[in-house]
């Protein structure tokens, strides 16, 4: 009898763990933990301060060209970028400071404040807008988050803009290496639902205590079609911007006004 007393308690415990188990809310669940995940990723890249050189290829169907940039950030809000080569751009700067952006070119001493009907054009003729400079950093400002699921290690996050907010997409899919918090892909969709653009992240390594991915490629997705849909000739045609961090570092001090319209032409 004691013996049967001792089984059925065991499994009446047994059966209390399971259901707690099952029962305990998961990870990234509520709004703050997705936030939070979300402004890490996002700023796993820029650090208190950032400074580097970068590598931008970009592809279209009628050319390819390579800009070798020195670029600054300082949080979320600043960041300055400088043509370094060709020859012919070198000089030629763009400044983000919150909201507003700025293109300097130094041939004709030029400095141009981007309009709001403009934050749509292609930033530097690449795959990126002005409208990505600018609100790539408040994405769980202007988006609800939910979670979509794991796969593995990876987290499924899904960014619905809010009513509010004034943006260009209709839905952001993120995939993030939850360990490291670098993102595997972002998906983008427009407001119909269809894919447009994807943007795939790799060589990621650990620097200064953060894990980075080296490597960002924009593949864009005419009219919203899978790669797979396009016909034969199309297909023959990779189009994508790749920013290639050649090296990077963090948390340095940046010079007293950097991040001003006056430095763009020093």
């Amino acid at each position: 009898m004691k013996i049967n007393i001792i089984i059925v308690f065991i499994l009446l415990f047994s059966l209390t763990l399971i259901s707690g188990a099952s029962s305990a809310p998961g990870k990234y669940e509520t709004p703050d933990e997705l936030k939070d995940l979300i402004i890490k990723v996002e700023t796993q890249h820029r650090g208190l301060t950032s400074h580097g050189n970068t590598r931008m290829t970009i592809a279209t169907k009628d050319w390819k060209r390579s800009l070798l940039m020195e670029t600054w950030s300082e949080g979320r809000g600043k960041f300055l970028v400088r043509i370094k080569e060709p020859a012919k751009e070198k000089g030629t700067c763009t400044l983000k400071v919150e909201n507003d952006i700025w293109n300097y070119f130094p041939k004709i001493d030029r400095l141009i404040k981007i309009p709001s009907s403009l934050m749509g054009d292609k930033w530097m003729g690449s795959h990126f807008t002005n409208d990505d400079l600018v609100k790539d950093n408040k994405i769980e400002e202007l988006y609800d988050l939910k979670k979509e699921g794991m796969d593995k290690n990876i987290v499924i996050v899904q960014a619905v803009p809010k009513a509010s907010s004034a943006v260009v997409w209709g839905k952001i899919i993120y995939r993030i290496d939850e360990e490291k918090a670098v993102p595997e892909s972002v998906d983008y969709f427009d407001e119909a639902g269809k894919k447009v653009r994807t943007i795939k992240f790799d060589q990621v390594q650990l620097i200064s205590g953060r894990w980075v991915a080296l490597r960002m490629r924009v593949e864009p997705l005419a009219s919203g079609e899978s790669p797979e849909s396009k016909d034969s000739e199309k297909s023959n045609v990779i189009e994508f911007t790749e920013m290639l961090f050649e090296n990077i570092e963090f948390d340095l001090p940046v010079a007293p006004n950097l991040f001003s319209i006056r430095s763009l032409r020093k």
